[in-house]
C-alpha cells in the first residue's frame, strides 16, 4: 500500500511540474519569416466552389507531387523539381514575403504562376502551413486551400 501511495504521489508531482512548464514550440509556431522559412512539399490542394469541393492535388502529375518549395530566410525561393523530374524540368527561383501583420504569404517564381501565388495563412503549427486563397474560376467564386508540410 505504501509503494502504491508513493507511486501515485510521485506521478502527481511529475504531472504538476510538467503541466506548468512553457512549451518549447511556443516560439517556433509564431508566424515569422525565420520560423516559416524551410523546405516544403505540397501535400494537399482543394478547390471549393458552389458548395462543391474538388481534390486538385489528385490531378497533379506524379512529377509535380514530389517538388520542393524552399523558402529561404533571406526571402528568396528555390522551386526544385525533385524526385520524378518533369519534362521540361520545372525548377526555378524566386522570392517570397510575409505580410506586415503575418497573416498572408506571397510567393513569386513558381512555374505556371507568372503573377505569383498568395494566400491567407489559415493555419501554421511549426511544420504544416495551410494557405487559403479566394479566386474566381470560370466565373464562380472559389476558395483554393493548399497544405504544405516541412
Amino acid at each position: 500500500m505504501r509503494k502504491l501511495l508513493f507511486l501515485v504521489s510521485a506521478m502527481g508531482l511529475f504531472l504538476a511540474f510538467n503541466a506548468c512548464s512553457k512549451s518549447a514550440n511556443s516560439t517556433t509556431n509564431a508566424k515569422t519569416s525565420d520560423n516559416i522559412s524551410g523546405s516544403y512539399k505540397i501535400t494537399a490542394i482543394s478547390v471549393t466552389a458552389n458548395g462543391l469541393t474538388v481534390d486538385e492535388y489528385a490531378n497533379l502529375k506524379d512529377c509535380e507531387k514530389d517538388n520542393l518549395i524552399i523558402l529561404n530566410k533571406d526571402l528568396t525561393l528555390i522551386y526544385t523539381d525533385a524526385g520524378i523530374v518533369c519534362v521540361p524540368s520545372e525548377s526555378s527561383t524566386g522570392t517570397w514575403s510575409l505580410s506586415a501583420n503575418s497573416d498572408s504569404l506571397k510567393i513569386y517564381g513558381i512555374p505556371n504562376f507568372p503573377t505569383g501565388v498568395s494566400g491567407y495563412i489559415k493555419s501554421w503549427d511549426g511544420k504544416s502551413l495551410v494557405l487559403s486563397t479566394s479566386q474566381t474560376i470560370s466565373g464562380f467564386p472559389a476558395v483554393v486551400t493548399t497544405t504544405m508540410v516541412k
